[in-house]
C-alpha cells in the first residue's frame, strides 16, 4: 500500500512529504491537453493536469495539482501553447507577479493559445487562392515551353549553342593570334599613363596658371553675356516698335506710301540725271550769269 501510495503521488507529480497545491481554471478549448500534461512557470515544471472536464459547451474545466506550495499570486494566468513542432500541448503559468496568493482550491484565469503555428496556418490558407493562381499561370507558361520545344523549338536552341560556341572559338583563336598585340598596347597604355603624371608633376605652376586665367576669363564671359542680355532686351523693344507701326522704321514698314514717295523721288532723280547728262543746256538756258555769280 506504501509504494501504490508512493507511485501514485509520483504520477501525479504531487510532492511525498508536503501537501500539493490544486487550482482551477478554464478554456475555451484544450486540444492535445490530458490528465498528466505538464506545468510549467518560468520555464521549470512545477505540477501536472490532474483532471480536465467539459464544464459547458464552450467552457473547459482544468484541475492543475502544483508542488509549487509557495503560492500563485492572484492576477496570474494560465495558458495553453505548443510544447513543441509535433503538437504537443502544455500549461503555462504566467506570474502576475501580486503579493496575495491564491489560495488552494482557487481560480485562475485560462488562455488559450494558438501560437506561431496557427498564425502560420492562417497565414497559409489566405495565401492559398494566389497560391493556386500562380501555380495555374506557371503551369501555363511551361505547357507554352513545352510546345514551343516540341514545335521544332529544340533543334533552334541546339543551333543558337553550337553558333555561340563557334563565336566563343573564333573569339579565343583571336586572342590567342593577338596576344601580343594586347600585351603590346597594355604597356603603351602604362608609358603613356606615367608620362602624363610625369607632365602633370612637372607642369603644376602652368595648369594653376591656366586654371587662374579660365576663372578670370569665365567671369568676363559672364559680364559680357549680362551685357549681351541687356542689348538683346533692347532690341526686342526696338522690333516690338517696328513691328508696332511706331518710330520712322515702323512707318516705313507699315505705310505703303512711304515706299511709293520714295520710289518716285528715286525715278525722279534717276530721269534728271539722265535729262543733265543727256541736255545741260536745258538747265543753263533758264540761269543768268548774274544769277551764277
Amino acid at each position: 500500500m506504501l509504494i501504490a501510495i508512493i507511485g501514485f503521488r509520483l504520477m501525479q507529480d504531487l510532492p511525498l512529504f508536503r501537501p500539493s497545491l490544486q487550482l482551477y481554471t478554464s478554456f475555451e478549448r484544450v486540444d492535445g491537453v490530458s490528465a498528466g500534461t505538464s506545468v510549467f512557470m518560468s520555464g521549470v515544471k512545477i505540477g501536472s493536469v490532474n483532471r480536465v472536464r467539459l464544464a459547458g459547451p464552450d467552457s473547459v474545466e482544468v484541475v492543475l495539482n502544483l508542488s509549487y506550495t509557495e503560492g500563485i499570486p492572484v492576477g496570474s494566468r494560465a495558458y495553453i501553447e505548443p510544447a513543441d513542432l509535433i503538437g504537443t500541448k502544455r500549461v503555462r503559468i504566467h506570474h502576475s507577479g501580486g503579493d496575495e496568493m491564491v489560495p488552494d482550491g482557487g481560480y485562475i484565469e485560462g488562455v488559450y493559445d494558438f501560437g506561431a503555428f496557427a498564425e502560420l496556418q492562417s497565414f497559409a490558407d489566405d495565401l492559398k487562392p494566389d497560391l493556386q493562381r500562380t501555380t495555374g499561370h506557371l503551369a501555363g507558361v511551361l505547357q507554352q515551353i513545352d510546345d514551343v520545344l516540341e514545335d521544332g523549338g529544340k533543334e533552334d536552341i541546339r543551333q543558337a549553342i553550337g553558333a555561340l560556341n563557334q563565336s566563343s572559338q573564333q573569339i579565343n583563336r583571336l586572342l590567342q593570334a593577338r596576344s601580343a598585340d594586347l600585351d603590346e598596347s597594355i604597356i603603351h597604355l602604362k608609358n603613356t599613363m606615367a608620362s602624363l603624371d610625369t607632365l602633370s608633376s612637372g607642369s603644376r605652376l602652368q595648369l594653376e596658371e591656366i586654371l587662374v586665367n579660365l576663372e578670370t576669363t569665365s567671369r568676363e564671359l559672364g559680364v559680357v553675356s549680362r551685357e549681351l542680355g541687356g542689348v538683346s532686351t533692347e532690341l526686342h523693344v526696338m522690333m516690338q516698335q517696328i513691328n508696332s507701326g511706331d518710330g520712322t522704321l515702323g512707318r516705313l514698314i507699315h505705310d505703303p506710301s512711304l515706299y511709293q514717295n520714295l520710289d518716285s523721288l528715286a525715278i525722279n532723280l534717276k530721269n534728271i540725271t539722265r535729262t543733265l547728262e543727256e541736255d545741260p543746256r536745258h538747265f543753263l538756258k533758264h540761269m543768268r550769269l548774274v544769277d551764277i555769280f
